[in-house]
């Protein structure tokens, strides 16, 4: 008898492990599995390796004076994620849905909060009049930015989220999975959709015409260095053919060798840097529909492939300022010009109403009445273009302004790097994601999306 019950101890102790082992993650199940961005925390390898403060974090996002006691379990992951509506959303485990309640109940009485509430089987309570916070026995979710009306829906909509079982959140997905495998701190997955409309196109490229941004996946680890924002990062598909044409179109781009790292200025809002063979990249370029789309009204009288084709060594494109136009710098390395030759014929077969005129030796405008575009080459063979004769020119010189050289720094010996000032995101939901890290990073200025070491 005294065998058969350690025998009986020993498969209940297991049985119980088992248990506690399986629903370890059940908090995760409330996260829906069609979301479109997953970015995980480790709040306490977060803290030893980028100086996180997951107390301040917590103290942030939701106001309490002291997040030890909150009934959130400190330990546990955090996720954001950008859900598949497009609203933002944070899960968390719960240790104790009493202390939480208590703690929304506080805060209701600093107005920070409402009074919690039970509808379906759960609590609610509405932070800072615009985010939804409802939660079980094990997940917390905080959704938004909701106002008016439109909260009464998103309280459906959690206590949806807050009923699901592991079939229908996001823990079974190949999304969750990939972001699983991710050996930081802080990781990332994100479909390009997720991303703000103007800021895709870097990230598509080598995606074949006919894929949409739902397919292109972004994969990353996040690291932060004197506001600097650092995600370094690779492209892919869960679609066979797409993901074989993002990592055939990867070997396009060799190690970036910092030519024009010094020419982006602080104020700009976004630039894309590479070192490419102008052939190979421009079979690139004519796949990607957005970067296409900038160029339509120049390809029109210039002959952008035949310079693109020229290009061999660094190249940058940059945004000065986001605006009704969307204009471009545009600074390369050459290795021949003979596109040169051709500028005459361009001149004669301008489309009506357009003209390309000299402005210096091999330096000239073009200018339709509702587009100017300058360009030219310099007498070292590298390829210049923007809005003004002035911001051309400077596309392949040193700006007064340069970005910091923290954020340089990341750009030489990458295969691509894209830089994005954070102030120049008009994205309600990205923003709303930097205002989320900035506990545990401090205030960010700029964001560095890198590929390759």
């Amino acid at each position: 008898m005294k065998k058969k019950n350690i025998i009986l101890s020993i498969l209940l102790t297991l049985l119980l492990m088992l248990a506690t082992a399986c629903s370890d993650g059940d908090y995760l199940n409330a996260i829906p599995e069609g979301s479109t961005a997953l970015l995980s925390i480790d709040m306490a390898k977060a803290q030893d390796e980028n100086g996180a403060d997951k107390q301040r974090l917590l103290s942030q996002l939701l106001g309490v004076d002291n997040p030890k006691d909150c009934g959130i379990d400190l330990d546990a992951k955090l996720y954001l994620f950008e859900s598949p509506d497009g609203s933002l959303g944070m899960a968390a485990k719960v240790s104790s849905a009493d202390r939480l309640a208590s703690m929304f109940n506080n805060m209701a009485g600093r107005s920070i909060a409402t009074k919690v509430t039970e509808k379906r089987g759960f609590q609610f309570s509405v932070l800072r009049d615009s985010w939804v916070a409802g939660f079980s026995s094990k997940s917390l979710l905080v959704m938004g930015p909701v106002v008016g009306n439109a909260q009464a829906a998103m309280i459906q909509q959690v206590a949806n989220y807050l009923s699901q079982d592991e079939e229908q959140g996001i823990k079974g997905t190949p999304m969750f999975e990939k972001l699983d495998s991710i050996g930081s701190s802080i990781a990332m997955v994100a479909q390009a959709q997720a991303l703000p409309e103007k800021f895709v196109a870097p990230f598509t490229l080598g995606a074949p015409k006919d894929a949409d941004a739902s397919q292109v996946l972004i994969a990353a680890k996040l690291s932060v260095a004197e506001g600097c924002l650092r995600i370094n990062g690779e492209t892919f598909s869960f679609n066979k053919r797409i993901d074989a044409a993002l990592k055939e179109a990867a070997q396009v781009f060799r190690p970036i060798q910092g030519d024009y790292a010094e020419s982006m200025g602080a104020s700009s809002v976004m630039g894309v840097f590479m070192n490419v063979e102008g052939g190979g990249f421009l079979k690139l370029l004519q796949q990607n529909k957005g970067l296409m789309a900038l160029l339509t009204g120049i390809n029109a009288a210039i002959d952008m492939d035949n310079i693109l084709r020229s290009v061999d060594g660094d190249m940058a494109i940059t945004v000065p300022v986001f605006g009704e136009k969307f204009d471009i710098t545009m600074a390369a390395k050459l290795a021949k010009t003979d596109f040169l030759k051709d500028v005459d014929y361009w001149k004669r077969s301008c489309p009506k109403g357009g003209r390309i005129v000299d402005t210096g030796t091999n330096r000239y405008c073009y200018t339709d009445g509702q587009t100017t575009f300058h360009f030219g080459v310099s007498a070292d063979r590298q390829f210049f273009a923007g809005s003004t004769a002035e911001i051309a020119a400077a596309a392949i010189g040193k700006s007064a302004q340069p970005l910091p050289e923290v954020v340089r720094q990341q750009i030489s010996g990458k295969r691509m790097a894209a830089v994005v000032s954070l102030s120049g995101i008009d994205n309600e939901v990205a923003q709303s994601v930097v205002q989320l890290l900035e506990p545990l990073f401090g205030k960010l200025h700029t964001m560095v999306y890198v590929v390759g070491e």
